[in-house]
């Protein structure tokens, strides 16, 4: 067993180093008037840091931009990846073209992806308004009217992370033994009560999974925005979320990195208390196969 444990070890250490001490030094710094630019000494504040955010109306903004992004945008890629897992697990033509198709956005680097996104979003020469122009509709200014910001980038950010949400589903209708669904057939059940008291009961375990790593990223969403908006979250802020807010805290002109941890761990008590919600109520309310 100690020699076991002894060939563990360096993952430990490496574990240790890159990830559970940085965690726990964000909370350190979070109680200190940090700024990483000044080698000098840095005073102990206690929570004068949270008192702060939660006094500065930009704070509670982005609070309300992200909590909103998270209870659109989850539902929307739970729903359109299951959708789209049955359908792929179909007998529909072209299907590893599909396939391919719709994971690839995920592992294409997010830079290049914006970049052509900004272009489809332009007002004059983009393809939206163009389709929109061929509709006879208005134009839209997607990334510059305030109302349209956030949709913006919940389109844009449930294209790009589907595919793997799809995969998930899709590794779970393949563990689904065909043989139940056909036992209910021949019981006279039709497509839907198929689904509703055989596949979805025994999808409940990928459905949380999905649910958790779709809640985690959504909240910790930052790149789309600012690569989309730059570090002011675009017009009136509308699309600053509170990765946007913490980077223009800590990295900002100012360099308040204590603010910036305290943000770091107010995000980290969102996210877990969200999961937490979220794996009870699953088991809770988990339909069983009838």
């Amino acid at each position: 067993m100690g020699q076991a444990y002894l060939y563990l070890l360096p993952a430990f250490i490496i574990l240790g180093v890159f990830s559970y001490f940085p965690s726990v030094f964000v909370f350190v710094i979070s109680l200190f008037k940090w700024n990483f630019l000044n080698h000098g000494t840095q005073p102990f504040v206690g929570l004068a840091n949270y008192r702060f955010l939660f006094s500065d109306p930009n704070f509670w903004q982005a609070l309300q931009t992200t909590i909103l992004y998270v209870v659109i945008s989850v539902p929307l890629q739970l729903v359109l990846s299951l959708l789209l897992a049955i359908l792929l697990m179909s007998s529909i033509r072209g299907r590893a073209f599909w396939r391919l198709a719709i994971f690839s956005p995920f592992i294409t680097p997010i830079v290049a992806t914006t970049s052509i996104w900004v272009w489809m979003f332009d007002n004059y020469h983009g393809l939206f308004n163009g389709i929109l122009h061929l509709l006879h509709l208005k134009p839209i200014d997607w990334l510059g009217d305030p109302h349209w910001i956030l949709p913006s980038i919940i389109f844009y950010t449930t294209w790009k992370s589907l595919g793997f949400s799809v995969v998930l589903f899709m590794s779970g209708l393949t563990n689904i033994s065909p043989m139940l669904a056909e036992a209910a057939q021949v019981d006279g059940a039709n497509s839907w009560q198929t689904f509703r008291h055989i596949t979805w009961p025994l999808l409940a375990p990928v459905t949380v999974v999905v649910l958790l790593l779709s809640t985690i990223e959504a909240f910790k969403m930052f790149q789309p925005a600012f690569l989309f908006l730059g570090p002011d979250g675009g017009a009136q802020n509308a699309g600053q979320t509170l990765g946007l807010y913490l980077f223009s805290q800590a990295f900002g002109t100012s360099a308040h990195t204590g603010i910036g941890s305290a943000i770091s761990v107010i995000i980290f008590l969102l996210v877990f208390t969200v999961s937490v919600a979220q794996f009870g109520l699953s088991r809770r309310y988990t339909p069983s196969v009838d």
